[in-house]
């Protein structure tokens, strides 16, 4: 049986993208969580995003995985959880204490680590998301460019981690015209003045 309890943050919260709130769900059991447009690392953490550009991972230039299935995630859960920038959604000072916990934004190196590390299965979605190693490519192909998402704790039987968001804080016509192409099937997108794409 499913379980949803929505949370809605503060309306006062000062998100980055410029949302007055954030409505994030819960979810209870094996479903996934969803986050609502999720580029709010700076306003929920206190820590600014880097939006230099860093040097490109080599796995971005390497060939696609090959497809595993039962994917061999890596367990060590501790290890993969300090790879990751987790959201103080509340604003109570815990992040990720078990269940679903969301992450801010990775550039191409986190998510190389992810994947090299077997705690991302590239071939994992989030619903009509692209799979998670066509968001790395978007990524490095784009510097810049950053995805979000959410792990899942190992307590649960869907341990993994998912990536739902594709964000910048700057746009420019080159990449509008790529994320339109890419986030076509998107819940939501934005592409005014920056970059946001979200998968429910």
């Amino acid at each position: 049986m499913r379980r949803s309890i929505n949370l809605a943050v503060s309306a006062g919260i000062a998100v980055v993208c410029g949302l007055a709130a954030v409505v994030v769900s819960d979810s209870l059991g094996p479903a996934e969580p969803a986050a609502g447009p999720a580029a709010v690392a700076a306003a929920t953490t206190g820590t600014p995003v880097n939006t230099s550009v860093p040097a490109r991972p080599a796995l971005c230039d390497a060939e696609r995985p090959a497809t595993l299935d039962p994917f061999p995630y890596n367990r060590d859960a501790a290890r993969r959880d300090r790879l990751l920038p987790f959201l103080d959604l509340l604003g109570n000072g815990e992040t990720f204490t078990g269940g679903a916990g969301f992450f801010g934004p990775l550039d191409a190196a986190g998510l190389a680590a992810l994947l090299d590390g077997k705690w991302l299965d590239p071939d994992d979605r989030q619903n009509a998301a692209p799979p998670a190693w066509d968001i790395f490519q978007f990524v490095c192909d784009h510097p810049g460019t950053h995805a979000q998402g959410y792990a899942i704790s190992p307590d649960r039987e869907d341990y993994r981690i998912s990536l739902e968001t594709i964000w910048a804080p700057q746009i420019d016509d080159a990449l509008r015209a790529d994320a339109l192409e890419f986030c076509a099937d998107a819940d939501a997108i934005e592409t005014s003045d920056q970059l946001e794409c979200f998968w429910d």
